[in-house]
């Protein structure tokens, strides 16, 4: 009887351990996916939001084009071979871009801190809602549960430097 006893007892703590790793292994995958997918598309979505006529023939900000924002805009004007960045261009590549390589189960939320067209800088941030794995969800987390779980963030701030972001 007694022997029984310790291998009821084993045998719960097993399936208790294989659901803190399951757990605990899909939160380090999620979030390690995450931040390299949020790192290279912040790098591309920078390259190919680089204004290229502006590179070429260095137009700045000159009060009249709507195509450059007074805030974000610190290049003198006139300069060739000045990089720039659009910024509706950047965030609509890297929205469309992060949304191809990220899971299609997980929420994010996407928050845009800072976003300098010249220099070429930006300041991104992702916060994942985290999604509940296959043990959790045959086990039936409530909504209750759900409230008072940590959402994972990730911050990536850039600069593009380059020669030539053409080559």
């Amino acid at each position: 009887m007694n022997s029984s006893i310790w291998g009821y007892l084993f045998l719960v703590l097993g399936l208790f351990g294989l659901f803190l790793v399951n757990m605990f292994g899909e939160i380090t995958i999620n979030d390690e996916q995450n931040y390299y997918s949020l790192k290279e598309v912040t790098k591309s979505a920078m390259l190919d939001a680089v204004d290229e006529y502006a590179y070429e023939y260095g137009v700045g900000y000159d009060g009249i084009t709507q195509l450059t924002d007074p805030e974000s805009m610190h290049c003198t004007s006139g300069v060739p071979g000045t990089i720039r960045i659009i910024k509706e261009r950047f965030v609509e590549l890297f929205l469309l871009k992060f949304a191809q390589s990220v899971n299609i189960s997980s929420d994010y939320e996407i928050i845009f801190n800072d976003i300098d067209e010249c220099p070429p800088k930006v300041t991104v941030t992702v916060i994942s809602k985290r999604s509940y794995s296959s043990i959790e969800r045959l086990l039936g987390s409530d909504k209750k549960q759900q409230a008072h779980d940590v959402d994972i963030t990730n911050v990536i701030s850039g600069i593009l430097e380059s020669e030539d972001p053409f080559e």
